[in-house]
Order: structure tokens, then C-alpha cells, then sequence
């Protein structure tokens, strides 16, 4: 079963977790370390050390990926996903987007663009990368 890893910001933390639910209903098998980290499920590390740790754990996810979909509504890009496209280019990881970000910069990076209504129709492409 392939693993993708989603990246996303928890401001999204709903979205992300349907995601979850529909990659796993398709055959997937997502990633998505700390969906629910903390009871009140908060979006933002409360200190430097907690987002160290939240940064490492997706990070190891990245390496254990076949692949990585990262959800970026409207164009939105935060930090810590940068971060992990970074990793994932390194590793030398397939790389999707939900949508384009409208920055070159980005962009250029994907193996193209899946909208998150459309996943179910990508599958064939997932599965051969």
C-alpha cells in the first residue's frame, strides 16, 4: 500500500483529515503525523521546542512517503510545508498539489496538481509513481 504524506496547514485541519479519509477509502495509505496532537486541537505550536518536534515528526514521515499531496487552498503555502517540499525534492519524493500557489518558485516542483474533489480519479497516476 503506498503512503502519501499530506502537508498542509492545521489551519485546514478539517480538510486534511478528509483527505485522510478519502486516501484511505481509495487504497492509500495517508500520513499526517499529529493530526490531533493536542485534545483542543490547536493550530499553532505554543513554543519553539513543540514546534521542533511537530516540524521532525513530518519530516521522518517524508522519508517513509512514496509520495506527498499537499493541500494548499487559495495558493496557501505555509513554512513548515516549504520546509517539507524542500525535504521531499532532496529525497527525490513525487510531489503534488491540491492547487496551484501562483508561485513559479513552487509550482515548478509537482508532479501536478490534484484537485481534492478529483483524488479518486488521480489514483491510477498516484499508484504509478
Amino acid at each position: 500500500m503506498k503512503k502519501i504524506l499530506i502537508g498542509g496547514s492545521m489551519k485546514f485541519r478539517d480538510t486534511i483529515k478528509n483527505t485522510m479519509k478519502e486516501l484511505e477509502n481509495i487504497g492509500f495509505e495517508p500520513l499526517f503525523p499529529n493530526i490531533d496532537y493536542t485534545e483542543e486541537s490547536r493550530d499553532v505550536a505554543e513554543t519553539i521546542e513543540e514546534k521542533s518536534k511537530l516540524v521532525w515528526d513530518h519530516l521522518k514521515a517524508v522519508e517513509q512517503a512514496d509520495a506527498l499531496y499537499f493541500i494548499v487552498p487559495n495558493g496557501y503555502m505555509g513554512t513548515s510545508c516549504k520546509i517539507e517540499l524542500g525535504y521531499a525534492l532532496a529525497l527525490k519524493k513525487p510531489i503534488y498539489f491540491s492547487e496551484t500557489t501562483n508561485d513559479m518558485g513552487l509550482d515548478c516542483y509537482t508532479e501536478g496538481f490534484i484537485k481534492l474533489e478529483e483524488l479518486h480519479e488521480w489514483r491510477s497516476i498516484l499508484c504509478t509513481s
